[in-house]
Order: C-alpha cells, then sequence, then structure tokens
C-alpha cells in the first residue's frame, strides 16, 4: 500500500505555483472560490482541505490504514534510509484532511475510496500539494525534529537496528518491524544462557532492585505501569520486567560459582538485548495521547497494544494480607468436599499461605524456605497435610515455564506449569522458593483452584461466581456499607432478574454486578477474538445486567424485591460496577472502559473464526445498544458522556478501596476519587494512591 501512495504522489504535481501564494486575488480565481468582502488565506486553505475530504470519502479504506503507511514511511527511512519526503508531509496534510469538518477532536470520515480509484486520489493528492506550496514548512525536518515528534517510531527503529547487529534479519510490514520467528528464538536463547550463566535466582535479585523504588508499602503491591514525564512524554523504551521475570524463574538457582564474566557485565547484556526484542513489538505507548481517542477502526488492535504491554511488562500482583481472607472466603464452601477427595481444609490452605507470606513480609527480593520451618510453627496441622498443601502450592523445579522463550509462547505453556499457577518452586526435597510476595499471591487461589478442577469438580469455575458475591458482601457487612441484593420481576412480567449488590448512599444507588471471568493467557498475549470474548463475558455480560436494573428503576421509580425490600431511586443518581475476581490490568483503567464501551454502542464483530460465539457477542451487542437508546430517551444528558458513572474493578482493587471506608457514603467517596483524574499509567492501584496523596495534601493546606 505504501509503494502505490508513493507512486500517486510522484505522479501528482501541484496545481500552482508560489507566485500565486501572495496574490489572494488570484488564489480565489484559481480556486473558484466566492467572496464578497476579506479574503483570507485561512479560506483557501479550508477549501483545499475540503476538497481532499470531499474526494477521499468511500468505504474500503479505513483511516487506521493511512497511519500504518506513515508507519511504514518512517521506519523505512530511520532503518533503511529510504527517501522520506514529500511522502511524509503529503499523507500528514491528507489525515489532517479527513478530519471532521466540524473541527471536533479526533472525529474523521470513517472510511476512504480505495487507492486503486487513482483518480480521486489525484485530485486530494493535487490539493495535498498545493498546500504544500501555500505552507512550505510542511515538507521542510531535520533529524532532530524527526526524533522529537516521531519518538516512538525512532526508537523502535533503533531497537531493530541492534537486532541487526546480533544477526537479525528485519523486515518492514505494515507499518511494524518484524524478525523471523526462528531469529527471535535465537536472540531468547542468547539471554536465556546469560541468565543460565548469571543463575536465575541473582536474576531476580537483580530485577527487584531495580523496581524496588516503585514498591509501595501501604498497598503491599509494585507500581509498575507506564510513567510519563511532565512533557507527556513516557520513559520508553522499558525494562521488559514480566518477561525477564518469567525467563528468569525457569532456572531457578544461585549464581555460578566460576563465572568468566562479572555479575554485572551479564546483567547488563541480558537488559540490551532483551529490550530491543521486546521493543519492536511496539506496544508501549509514546505519549499520554496515545492511549485516548481510539475509534471502531482501531479499538481492537489498541485492545491488543494493552494486552501485551500487560504480558511484557507488568504482572498481575495481590496484597499479600488479603490472601487468606479471599481463600478462606472463597473456598470455605467446598470444605468438606476438599477435606474427603484432597485430605485438607481451605482454612488450612488459607493459614499455610499466611505463614509462608509472613516470611517473606518486608523483604523485596526472593526467598527460600524449607518445609521444616513451616512444621515448626504449632499451627496445628499435620504434617501430611502440610506436605499435601504445598505439593498444591508447588512447581517443580524444572518444569516451571518450561517452553517459554518467547513473549509469544505464554499462551503455549501448559497451565500446570506456567510460572503465575503456583506460587512456590520447590528446589528439592524440603527447599522452596517464594520469588515475590506480590506477584505470587494471586498464584495460591489459581493453585488451589486448578486442584480442585481437575481433581473434584472439573465446573469449580462455574459455582465461584456466587462465592465472590458472598464474600464482597461479607467485607461490605464488616465495613458498615449498608446494601440489599436479590430477585425482581423485570420488564418482562415472566422473566425474573436479579440484583447481584447494591449499595444505596445519600445521592447515589451503586449497583454491583459481579463475575467470575478471567482474563485468559490467549488474551494476555493478545489473541483479539480472545480478547473481545473475555471482555464481553466480564464487562459487557455485567453493564448490560446493570443496564437492565436501571431502565427497570428509572421507568417505575423503585425494584420491589423478592426478599420484601424495596430499593427506591429518590432522584439518586446511579453507579454501575462491574466486578471480577482478579485483575484484568490496563483494561479496568476507566479511560480505557469509556472507550471500549462506547466503541462496542458503534461496531459490530466478523470473524470466521469461533462463528457460534461470535454471534452471541453481537446479539449482546445489539441488546447493549438498544438499551443505551432506551436510557437516553429517559436521560437525554446521558448521551454526552454515557459511561462517566461506570467502574471495572477486580476484589483486590474492591479491598484496597474498603481499606478507608466504613459507611456507604464511605465507598462513594472512594470509589469518587480517580472518577476525574488519571495520570495515564492503566494501573488502579497507582491512580488510587496518586488521587488520596493530591486529597492528604489538599486537606493539610
Amino acid at each position: 500500500m505504501d509503494i502505490l501512495f508513493k507512486q500517486l504522489v510522484d505522479s501528482t504535481k501541484p496545481s500552482l505555483d508560489l507566485s500565486l501564494v501572495e496574490d489572494l486575488t488570484s488564489l480565489y480565481k484559481h480556486y473558484g472560490i466566492k467572496y464578497e468582502n476579506s479574503l483570507t488565506l485561512y479560506q483557501v486553505q479550508k477549501h483545499l482541505y475540503e476538497n481532499i475530504q470531499d474526494n477521499l470519502i468511500g468505504n474500503q479504506l479505513y483511516r487506521a490504514q493511512l497511519f500504518i503507511v506513515k508507519d511504514q514511511l518512517l521506519l523505512t527511512h530511520f532503518i533503511k534510509s529510504e527517501k522520506l519526503q514529500p511522502y511524509l508531509g503529503i499523507i500528514e496534510i491528507v489525515i489532517d484532511g479527513i478530519r471532521s469538518r466540524n473541527d471536533t477532536l479526533n472525529q474523521s470520515i470513517p472510511q476512504l475510496v480505495s487507492l486503486e480509484y487513482e483518480d480521486k486520489w489525484r485530485i486530494a493528492l493535487q490539493s495535498a500539494w498545493d498546500l504544500t506550496v501555500i505552507s512550505p514548512q510542511k515538507l521542510e525536518y531535520n533529524l532532530q525534529d524527526l526524533e522529537r515528534r516521531y519518538r516512538r517510531q525512532f526508537v523502535v527503529s533503533n531497537s531493530a537496528k541492534i537486532l541487526q547487529s546480533e544477526g537479525c534479519e528485519v523486515h518492514i510490514e505494515d507499518g511494524r518491524v518484524l524478525i523471523d520467528e526462528s531469529q527471535a528464538r535465537n536472540v531468547a536463547n542468547r539471554i536465556e544462557g546469560d541468565i543460565r550463566l548469571l543463575g536465575g535466582i541473582e536474576a531476580l535479585k537483580k530485577l527487584f532492585e531495580l523496581i524496588k523504588p516503585c514498591h509501595n508499602e501501604n498497598q503491599g503491591r509494585y507500581h509498575l505501569g507506564r510513567t510519563f514525564n511532565s512533557l507527556i512524554q513516557a520513559d520508553f523504551p522499558s525494562i521488559p520486567f514480566a518477561y525477564l521475570l518469567n525467563l528468569s524463574v525457569k532456572y531457578p538457582r544461585k549464581q555460578i560459582l566460576v563465572a568468566v564474566e562479572s555479575p554485572n557485565k551479564i546483567w547488563k547484556r541480558i537488559l540490551n538485548i532483551s529490550i530491543p526484542l521486546t521493543s519492536i513489538l511496539d506496544v508501549q505507548a509514546h505519549n499520554q495521547f496515545a492511549l485516548l481517542f481510539h475509534s471502531t477502526d482501531t479499538i481492537l488492535y489498541f485492545l491488543q497494544e494493552l494486552a501485551v504491554y500487560d504480558n511484557l511488562f507488568c504482572l498481575i500482583q495481590l496484597r499479600p494480607s488479603d490472601v487468606p481472607k479471599m481463600i478462606q472466603g472463597l473456598f470455605s464452601g467446598f470444605s468438606e468436599t476438599i477435606q474427603q477427595n484432597l485430605g485438607w481444609t481451605p482454612e488450612q490452605a488459607a493459614i499455610i499461605a499466611e505463614r509462608i507470606l509472613k516470611l517473606a513480609e518486608g523483604k523485596l527480593y526472593p526467598i527460600t524456605f524449607h518445609a521444616r520451618q513451616i512444621y515448626n510453627l504449632n499451627l496445628n496441622i499435620g504434617k501430611d497435610e502440610i506436605d499435601k498443601i504445598l505439593t498444591v502450592y508447588s512447581h517443580g523445579v524444572s518444569s516451571v515455564n518450561s517452553n517459554f522463550h518467547i513473549p509469544q509462547d505464554l499462551s503455549q505453556i501448559s497451565p500446570e506449569n506456567h510460572f503465575q499457577h503456583k506460587p512456590l518452586i520447590r528446589l528439592s526435597k524440603d527447599e522452596y522458593l517464594l520469588t515475590s510476595s506480590s506477584i505470587c499471591s494471586p498464584a495460591f487461589y489459581e493453585a488451589i483452584v486448578s486442584e480442585l478442577r481437575a481433581k473434584v469438580d472439573s465446573k469449580i469455575n462455574d459455582k465461584l461466581g456466587d462465592k465472590i458475591e458472598y464474600f464482597i458482601k461479607g467485607e461490605f457487612s464488616r465495613r458498615g456499607i449498608k446494601f440489599n441484593c436479590g430477585k425482581y420481576r423485570g420488564t418482562k412480567k415472566d422473566k425474573i432478574d436479579e440484583i447481584d449488590i447494591v449499595v444505596e448512599t445519600s445521592d447515589t444507588l451503586i449497583f454491583f454486578e459481579v463475575k467470575a471471568k478471567a482474563l485468559t493467557r490467549r488474551s494476555r498475549c493478545g489473541s483479539d477474538l480472545n480478547l473481545l470474548f473475555d471482555l464481553s463475558d466480564s464487562l459487557l455480560t455485567s453493564q448490560i445486567q446493570i443496564n437492565k436494573h436501571e431502565i427497570y428503576i428509572r421507568k417505575n421509580g423503585s425494584i420491589s424485591l423478592e426478599n420484601d425490600s424495596i430499593c427506591d431511586l429518590n432522584n439518586r443518581d446511579i453507579a454501575r460496577i462491574s466486578v471480577t475476581l482478579l485483575d484484568f490490568g490496563s483494561f479496568q483503567d476507566r479511560t480505557i472502559l469509556f472507550q471500549f464501551l462506547e466503541n462496542m454502542l458503534l461496531g459490530k464483530v466478523e470473524a470466521s473464526d469461533d462463528v457460534n460465539k461470535v454471534k452471541k457477542l453481537n446479539d449482546k451487542l445489539d441488546e447493549f445498544r438498544l438499551q443505551f437508546n432506551e436510557l437516553i430517551q429517559i436521560d437525554p444528558i446521558r448521551a454526552n458522556n454515557p459511561f462517566y458513572n461506570c467502574w471495572f474493578l477486580s476484589v483486590p482493587q474492591l479491598l484496597i478501596l474498603l481499606d478507608n471506608v466504613n459507611s456507604s457514603d464511605d465507598l462513594k467517596r472512594e470509589l469518587w476519587r480517580t472518577r476525574s483524574i488519571t495520570t495515564s499509567s492503566l494501573d488502579f492501584y497507582r491512580e488510587y494512591e496518586y488521587a488520596r496523596q493530591l486529597a492528604a495534601a489538599r486537606d493539610s493546606m
């Protein structure tokens, strides 16, 4: 496509020369622009931009494809020194030209005519050429200016050159840098070789030393999200922390005693190769605006970028102190079944998890411990039960992340060998490794549910939704939050709807809809359809359910529940909270939630794979749109910002909020802290901590 674009640009010339630019009357006459009073250059430029748009409106080419051509031009220039101008200047003019005439930010004509319609494109390109005659600076540039304006492409290009120096053959296709999978594996093998030489445990120590400043003691976790400086530029390329951790845990031993190189030199080489290997995937936002304003032609690719970014840089975490109560709260209902089939109880599993995590308290580096340390704690748990639980919690020393080499391999690891499915690595008969308390904490839950799925009940996941709901209700009760729940007869008299949880504050009804659906590893690797299915089964489905409640209560003024309680609207606002068990990473940021839901109102999914799932998803989208239209009729103001009162939270995020809650109104106050503020880190925990710090600073003034 970029070749055809270049050919069209080369075969088109401007229709005016420089002498006409100084004479507005001649310019107006040249373009046939009517005028009565004053003449301005702005009107001439406006006429040319409108001419570009009028000729390019069509239905074959998405706007996003122009950005791909632009990336292709920049990458081939930076990497291969191919000619950049006039092509870059012309395509930027075209992109500006297809912006809507009401100047609304990022509202562009949805589709264009194909480049095969050469006559239309030549007319549009001639207008673009004329704009370069009027404003010659559109074709001027220097290398320093290019590096500043196109920092993302420049960084990716530099990474490509580093890989070239490592013997990789670099290809540039569709605006992306590619290397053959076999060559990527060769690079990964060199990284792994250095990790083996350094020792996986030593590599882990160096990794955690790097991110030590990111640790937040209050939340018991690392803040690893995106960081932007005062100029809204990202600090990148970033160290692929999650990728290197997943490689390092494959070799859980200390440094080789006899090494031909210093550990620091080996570590530096690991970083110098792993950074470009992950940087060429081009998933790091170069500034905050790159995370905003995505439309139907860019949203899916954007969601894939977010998933891959999290997979490379931000492992899922859980506050260690929340692990025991989550294990007991979620699994105590299965206590008898677990004891009969597995020989231990959830209460015992929670105690063992708590004691293991206590050993790592205050230690921001990997720790090892021996089983006898647990035996000697006088826990009133037999040695056999302790051994069984430790076995459930532990990977074998040679099995963890086996067959993982390049980032794309993550989805291919068998569940029992995936690092984040078990919190410990068994180094010997008696010795265990805990890599990090916060990073390994979610795996205590994963290990138990995997064991239950394999040996007790293959459909255990289907039964966890109610358990999550009960757990949240218990946490609300302990903090003085008044809530209601239950079934009611909905708009369709023969259909029963159910409210999971509704919290009533003085001015707001907060509806919570709970889903056990997790973000699968295929989704975390950026599989487009799997991402849509996972987000549909969690976020979209729960919002559809809450919409039913809102439509009913806005029409009827109240909901009469089957438990004889009544939920009155009383002119109060409505907030809609979708809750998952574990984190969905960047997807739970409110700016991402807005863009996903807004685009779901406008788009339709088309795919040849998973036809039945795609049909089910499109049926949901149809229902979602009908609900939205009905809500707009009830409350027209909602059309301006339809999802402003929506949140997408996990149970661990909710538990962090509840630290500062002792009433229903407190809950609303803590939710609202992140309602109108963002640092674009796409990390809820970091955003919430930042909001609390701002509030504390304001209160102290």
